[in-house]
């Protein structure tokens, strides 16, 4: 038999039936009709994604590299162009942070336990509590201490690495959209101009921290990327539980 009329070895690269095994592999990562398809694909690969940047922000943070640098002279330009107007308009919004949060996390909590929305009342509160139980893990394996001036506004004696404000306004304003969403089709229709308003507002709240003073930058980086894959574990962990590949 001459090596053109030879068929492809069963496994071999580049043969017909290796090609073949590809193309259901990733058709099957990107059906959305199946419950380890598209959306459990989106949500490891987030999660893993978020890990990723985290780990990288926390080393640079650890090992006081040049990202630290960064943040103090960020933290002492602020200082420097901080007015009265500002920083009392920023007290204000810091409190989209907390305490708008906790309440938020008990009124919708209420709310689906008395639509009778267990799944989705779990999922609420595990986002949200499991957040901030994370997040005080997270303060206490890092020990960062807080900005020179941040006493002027904090209440009570925390770590600043992540930032709780930053990282309970992703989960809690991202969740609240994906409960909203869930739960009527008129919210439904408005998806994307409410992750944009969410989005709004925790790029606010952020901001306000670095603005009083109470965080550095790294610090709300940190706390959004937490965020991000906390959010991206609790949504795809129902999902394969209960099959649903709805988004």
């Amino acid at each position: 038999m001459t090596g053109t009329e030879r068929t492809a070895e069963p496994g071999r690269a580049g043969s017909p039936g290796s090609v073949s095994r590809v193309r259901r592999f990733l058709a099957a990562r990107l059906d959305r009709e199946s419950r380890f398809g598209l959306w459990l694909t989106v949500g490891i690969a987030t999660f893993v994604a978020a890990v990723w940047a985290f780990g990288g922000l926390l080393e640079e943070v650890l090992d006081q590299e040049r990202l630290v640098h960064l943040d103090m002279a960020v933290n002492q330009w602020l200082r420097l162009h901080a007015t009265r107007a500002g920083l009392a308009t920023f007290a204000v919004v810091t409190q989209l942070g907390s305490p708008v949060v906790i309440a938020l996390v008990v009124v919708v909590a209420l709310v689906l336990w008395r639509r009778g929305e267990r799944v989705l009342f779990w999922t609420w509160l595990g986002a949200n509590v499991g957040g901030k139980i994370m997040e005080a893990a997270l303060k206490l394996l890092v020990h960062r201490d807080r900005p020179e001036y941040a006493a002027a506004y904090l209440h009570g004696q925390s770590y600043s690495f992540p930032s709780g404000h930053s990282m309970g306004a992703m989960i809690c304003y991202v969740m609240l959209v994906h409960v909203a969403v869930r739960t009527s089709e008129r919210w439904a229709r408005l998806r994307t101009p409410l992750y944009a308003a969410a989005g709004l507002v925790i790029a606010l709240v952020g901001f306000s921290r670095l603005y009083l003073g109470v965080h550095y930058p790294s610090d709300v980086l940190g706390g959004y990327v937490a965020g991000v894959a906390w959010i991206a574990l609790s949504l795809t962990a129902p999902r394969v539980a209960r099959g649903d590949p709805v988004a």
